[in-house]
C-alpha cells in the first residue's frame, strides 16, 4: 500500500481526498508523482489523463496524484513547484469540484524550466477562471500548504521516488510495481487486475 500523502481523483475530477494516503485499493490504483514545471508530466498528464479520469469514472481504478517540488531549483528562486503544487492543494481541499480542470490547466500553462513561472497572482487568475472563489485562491501562498508540499516531497524523497514523473500501480493480487511505459497505462492496468 502507498502511504505517501497525495490527491484522490474522483469521478468527473472531483478531489476527493487531499491528505489521506491510505486509500483503499480498488480493482487498481494509479500514483502519479508529479512536478507542475516538469514536461514530461505535462506529457504524461496529456496522454493519459483521459484513460485514466475514464476508468475512475467506471469504477475500475483509483487514481492518486502527488504533487511535489523536484523542480524548485529550475525557477529563478521563485519556488514555482512548491507555489503550483500548493495552489494545487488548496483547490483540492477547498473547491474539489473543480480539482481536475485546475490539474489540467497548470499543465496547459506550464512554465519552461529555467524561468520563474506563473505569479501569484496568474496562479490564482487560473483557478478563479474555474470558478474557484478567492477565499479558495487567497490561501495558495499560505504556510499551511506550503508545509504540505515540502513535507510530501521529503516522504516520496525518502521512499524512493528519484524523479518526475513516476508512476506505481497497485493492485491487490499483483502488489506495487513502477511503470515503465513501455505498455499503454490501461494495458498496464488490465494486465494487473488480471493477475
Amino acid at each position: 500500500m502507498i502511504s505517501i500523502p497525495g490527491i484522490t481523483i474522483g469521478a468527473r475530477g472531483v478531489a476527493e481526498d487531499a491528505s489521506l494516503p491510505d486509500q483503499p485499493l480498488m480493482p487498481a490504483r494509479v500514483d502519479v508523482f508529479l512536478d507542475y514545471m516538469c514536461p514530461y508530466c505535462r506529457q504524461f498528464d496529456q496522454q493519459n489523463g483521459p484513460d485514466l479520469q475514464e476508468m475512475v469514472n467506471r469504477g475500475l481504478t483509483a487514481w492518486v496524484i502527488h504533487p511535489l517540488a523536484f523542480l524548485d531549483r529550475l525557477s529563478q528562486g521563485s519556488a514555482y513547484s512548491t507555489r503550483s503544487a500548493a495552489a494545487a492543494y488548496a483547490v483540492a481541499q477547498g473547491a474539489p469540484e473543480h480539482f481536475g480542470a485546475f490539474n489540467a490547466l497548470l499543465f496547459n500553462n506550464q512554465p519552461k524550466e529555467g524561468t520563474a513561472g506563473l505569479s501569484g497572482a496568474r496562479l490564482e487568475g487560473l483557478a478563479q477562471e474555474l470558478g474557484v472563489s478567492q477565499e479558495v485562491t487567497k490561501t495558495f501562498a499560505t504556510a499551511a500548504f506550503f508545509s504540505v508540499v515540502q513535507a510530501s516531497t521529503q516522504v516520496a524523497i525518502d521512499a524512493g521516488v528519484q524523479g518526475t514523473p513516476t508512476v506505481l500501480l497497485s493492485s491487490p493480487g499483483a502488489g506495487t510495481y513502477q511503470w515503465d511505459g513501455s505498455t499503454s497505462i490501461v494495458d498496464a492496468l488490465e494486465v494487473m487486475t488480471r493477475a
